[in-house]
């Protein structure tokens, strides 16, 4: 069996998505291997309703039938086609988006049958792409905003070769010779404007964070920043508005260690803001020495793992009011190092290493990641992950001196490390999907070494069990996870 995922903004309200989808006579319309296609009954719309699509296999055009199974008006119809040699389930689900738009999120699910089952193992590398031919015919007919490409200088295929000769060579792709290099071969586009948009970035003080601000903040975007103390929250903000002198900003005090500092941080998020349209969670620091917060927590775990669960729990309804929104995580490539395990996510006294202990973290935050796209599937929320290469911020200076001294000349500027942060606040690509790693634009893979990889099972009772213990610790649970 091939799987495929799609989602869609679309311009017209959730009834008219949903009305037009459910209607699969309309399939010919948006989807180019569909030659043809006919309602075979007059009744309303409902479960049982049936269509004929003609499917182009080749140089024949070949019968479908489809019949609706679930008829859920105006979130979500099943219809299900089946033919001698095809079964196809396809799955549409539709939220409304603050704007009074929708986003349309397609799944379907194709398996060969008879002679041609033997073809399934491989189907999945041809269904991708009549997927995202049909997807791209969707976003015709349905308008949403126009998603910049970008534009290869040396053509696409010279384009991909230089990336993934880079990110073999983990020097070349974390190093500030990634971007350089990427940006100019795959032809980079400015992120699209922000206006109208609200954007809270935790630990924005320095680095990545303050980089990340003030790059949304000259978008347009009005920027909520945090700090843990007034002196640094008003040099932050003074230096976005020198950069940006126009910037809509502002900051909330609260240290991401001590989860009642981040609920506090949440009642006056929202007490001022009813809509979020973008969350990044940066706080986070790399310790030397063991340190336990007022909860008993590691500072590590506590301000990089339970307290983004916390805040993201917390503005939810920010969150969902502003849809299509995202949450994004800033990583680090340091994760790469470590296979989750919740036994020893918490280093002891005896064995506590800080940089084993924030790379640890970081595996943490993107196992959790992937629990929140299931429990917050269809709710117009996405989810992502980022890591911003080897870059040259007061953190890194103060926590690894003698990696930055040795790296020195090749570390990233912070504007190149918060370069994907920005672009995935504002590309309509990064609502389009969910659940990704990104690095320079670009999803990759999430492990490196063969060893820290998990099942698809391990991976399941992983983010069931990261979530049990975020919400016995920080005494918050959300959305039951989805079946």
């Amino acid at each position: 069996m091939a799987r495929y995922r799609g989602t869609v903004i679309s311009t017209r309200s959730v009834e008219d998505t949903f009305d037009y989808m459910a209607d699969f006579a309309n399939a010919a319309e948006w989807d180019p291997g569909t030659a043809s296609a006919e309602r075979l009954d007059v009744d309303e719309l409902s479960v049982g309703s049936t269509f004929r699509l003609g499917v182009r296999v080749g140089s024949r055009t070949v019968p479908l039938d489809y019949r609706i199974t679930v008829f859920e008006r105006p979130h979500r119809v099943i219809l299900l086609g089946e033919s001698d040699t095809i079964r196809s389930e396809d799955t549409m689900t539709v939220v409304p988006t603050a704007d009074g738009g929708s986003i349309l999120t397609y799944d379907a699910d194709l398996t060969l049958k008879g002679s041609f089952a033997l073809v399934n193992p491989f189907l999945g590398l041809f269904f991708d792409r009549i997927g995202d031919k049909g997807v791209d015919g969707l976003r015709r007919v349905l308008g949403g905003p126009a998603v910049a490409k970008d534009r290869p200088q040396a053509g696409g295929a010279v384009a991909k070769m230089v990336d993934e000769v880079l990110e073999a060579t983990v020097v070349g792709s974390f190093s500030s010779i990634g971007p350089a290099l990427r940006s100019r071969t795959a032809g980079w586009t400015p992120p699209p404007r922000m206006d109208g948009k609200t954007v809270l970035v935790t630990g924005a003080t320095s680095g990545l964070g303050l980089a990340a601000a003030t790059g949304l903040a000259g978008l347009g975007a009005e920027v909520v920043l945090t700090a843990r103390g007034h002196d640094r929250a008003e040099q932050a903000l003074a230096a976005v508005r020198r950069a940006v002198p126009s910037a809509l900003v502002s900051y909330l005090l609260a240290d991401m260690g001590e989860f009642d500092q981040v609920r506090a941080l949440a009642d006056e998020f929202l007490a001022a803001h009813d809509r979020l349209d973008v969350l990044v969670h940066n706080a986070g620091a790399l310790t030397k020495e063991l340190t336990l917060t007022g909860s008993g927590v590691e500072l590590t775990v506590a301000s990089q793992v339970a307290a983004p669960y916390l805040l993201t729990g917390l503005l939810l309804p920010a969150l969902a009011a502003a849809a299509p929104s995202r949450v994004i995580q800033v990583s680090s490539g340091g994760m790469y190092t470590q296979k989750f395990d919740l036994d020893t996510m918490e280093m002891g006294p005896d064995e506590y290493d800080g940089t084993v202990a924030y790379a640890r973290s970081k595996r943490a935050q993107l196992v959790l990641m992937h629990e929140w796209v299931k429990r917050m599937d269809g709710s117009g929320i996405s989810f992502h992950a980022m890591h911003p290469g080897w870059a040259d911020t007061p953190g890194v200076q103060h926590s690894l001196p003698g990696f930055a001294k040795v790296m020195g000349p090749l570390l990233r500027t912070p504007e190149q490390g918060a370069d994907t942060v920005v672009w995935l606040a504002s590309s309509p690509v990064a609502v389009e999907s969910t659940g990704e790693f990104w690095l320079d634009r670009r999803p990759r893979w999430e492990n490196k070494a063969p060893w820290t990889r998990l099942s698809a099972s391990e991976s399941a009772e992983a983010g069931a069990q990261l979530w049990a213990w975020c919400a016995k610790h920080t005494g918050w649970d959300g959305p039951v996870r989805a079946a």
